[in-house]
């Protein structure tokens, strides 16, 4: 082989690394969002309770798939940032792969069936329905997994990958798989009675310092703040953080092997971590104690043992192990690690990475504030912040665009407001109507629906789907990718086919050769005269 040839294959092979890096990262993604829209589909919108649906652990099991598929595709970005051997075999195969639209649409029509009960039973009627939504559900997230898996490479070629991995990474798997199933069986642990009492006092103190009024009962462990009383017992001792903790510890600890000093890292950093765990846990449930006597007490009950929390608790121990995969002091060999790190690709400025991981943010904040507040209108500051944050995390992705202002879009954007005001007029008095909302909240609710709302959309429905399902040139496949983008866009929205709607107005634009920063635009001018009706009114339900 000659030199030319050499560097020719090394070229294709780097491209190839590149490519199957973009789509791994852009499909990883979008199954991480399609578990949110599911969970926030029956978990807010539709409100199921299992124990009211005669089904309960049928309906207890399939909840809990959600976690474990969450821990699934957490360990296997920690392994896949760990074992960069395994990384780039898994990015070099992948890019050899050509790619399959079909596997795509395959996907995606998975999470169209697992929204099929919202539709045919509507929000309210699914408890009463329990069975075949079940049912469909998990048929729906089988077609949609199988689909993901192939729209990155044949099934054959991901058992050869795994084959190569050694017994490390399916081991890896099983644990996250079973996470839930560990934390109960770690739950003897915190029947000690002095851990709980311990917690007790704590959270009695932080209630006190915070100037409620507190009245406790050490013997019961009950603690009352202005009429709301509660009991802190044994589930209340953090039993899922000090599970996460452990558990991810261990396969940091397995993965890494002799690149980190074992003896400091389990005498030292593993106490603090559980430590910390513990303290978060405590300010967890003096917070929620708060929530329950100020705001909502039934809410904040249900929040001791939200899927909020065990978020939290993971987002926690990940955090963790990058302070412990940063520091020199547990590395072995911390020249070797930086310079690892130093030659992966950066994220902030890749523009697909840029289309996915916003909407993630969205939709998880979303979660957490339905889990915290019984009105979620009202921790609409806490979704702008986290909004915010992660657009101006990929700040150098978004100056990319580039925009000619384009009179058909400014007017595109009003028309869609114009009907979707007129459209809603009937139920203009429906729930959020409010006067004493607060200059502050007023001004970040308009903040996030005139701004971050249709930049973190846009960049998803039409960055992202609509843009890879259309392809190029061909007009058939464009019109079946700009209706399929815009109903799960109407999905989005309580006015499911205003909103589909609006989908395809901003998809048309963006097909029409205005781009992205054009459907971004009618997106803004749309919100914004909704909003300005909004806020005359008073009636934040419009938006």
């Amino acid at each position: 082989m000659s030199i030319s040839d050499h560097s020719n294959t090394a070229g294709e092979t780097g491209r190839a690394s590149r490519c199957g890096s973009r789509r791994l990262a852009l499909v990883l993604g979008l199954a991480v969002a399609e578990l949110f829209i599911i969970m926030v589909a029956y978990q807010l919108l539709a409100n199921v309770h299992c124990k009211f649906t005669g089904a309960d652990l049928a309906c207890t099991t399939v909840r809990s798939v959600a976690g474990r598929l969450l821990a699934l595709l957490t360990v296997l970005g920690l392994y896949l940032v760990l074992v960069r051997s395994a990384y780039h075999s898994l990015v070099a195969a992948i890019g050899r792969t050509e790619r399959r639209p079909t596997a795509v649409a395959l996907n995606l029509a998975g999470l169209l069936i697992a929204l099929v009960p919202l539709a045919l039973f509507g929000p309210s009627g699914i408890n009463a329905w329990i069975s075949p939504t079940l049912i469909l559900i998990c048929l729906g997230g089988a077609v949609a997994g199988l689909g993901g898996l192939l729209a990155l490479m044949p099934l054959r070629s991901w058992l050869n990958w795994l084959r190569g991995c050694g017994s490390t990474l399916p081991l890896a798997l099983v644990v996250a798989l079973v996470m839930p199933d560990i934390t109960r069986m770690m739950e003897p642990i915190w029947n000690i009675d002095a851990l709980t009492s311990v917690t007790f006092v704590l959270v009695t103190w932080l209630l006190e310092i915070s100037g409620a009024s507190v009245w406790s009962d050490p013997a019961l462990h009950l603690i009352r703040v202005d009429g709301f009383l509660v009991e802190i017992g044994e589930p209340c001792s953090g039993v899922e953080g000090f599970a996460l903790v452990t558990t991810f510890m261990g396969l940091y600890a397995l993965l890494m092997g002799r690149d980190i000093r074992q003896s400091r890292y389990w005498l030292v950093l593993f106490p603090a971590a559980l430590l910390l765990s513990w303290a978060f846990n405590v300010v967890r449930i003096a917070i929620l104690i708060l929530i329950g006597a100020w705001i909502a007490p039934e809410h904040a009950v249900n929040g001791f043992h939200s899927y909020a929390g065990w978020l939290m608790f993971t987002i926690l121990a990940l955090l963790v192990l990058a302070i412990a995969h940063r520091s020199r002091w547990l590395q072995r060999n911390p020249d070797a690690l930086a310079a690892a790190t130093a030659s992966l690709p950066p994220m902030r400025a890749d523009m697909l990475m840029a289309s996915i991981v916003p909407f993630i943010v969205m939709m998880m904040s979303g979660v957490m504030v339905s889990a915290i507040w019984a009105e979620p209108s009202q921790g609409y500051p806490m979704r702008t912040a986290m909004m915010t944050a992660v657009l101006l995390l990929f700040w150098p992705a978004l100056t990319q665009l580039r925009y000619k202002p384009r009179p058909i879009d400014i007017a595109a954007g009003a028309a869609i407001a114009s009907v979707w005001i007129v459209m809603s007029t009937p139920d203009i008095t429906r729930g959020d109507v409010t006067d004493d909302q607060d200059t502050l909240w007023i001004i970040v609710r308009l903040l996030g629906t005139i701004v971050l709302v249709p930049i973190i959309e846009e960049l998803f429905f039409r960055g992202y789907l609509l843009r890879r399902m259309a392809g190029q040139g061909n007009i058939l496949r464009a019109v079946i990718a700009l209706l399929i983008s815009s109903a799960l866009f109407g999905l989005m929205h309580d006015r499911f086919a205003l909103g589909m709607v609006a989908g395809a107005i901003f998809g048309a634009l963006y097909l029409r050769r205005g781009g992205l920063p054009a459907a971004i635009v009618a997106h803004m001018v749309a919100n914004a005269l909704i909003a300005y009706v909004a806020l005359a009114t008073k009636n934040w339900a419009l938006i």
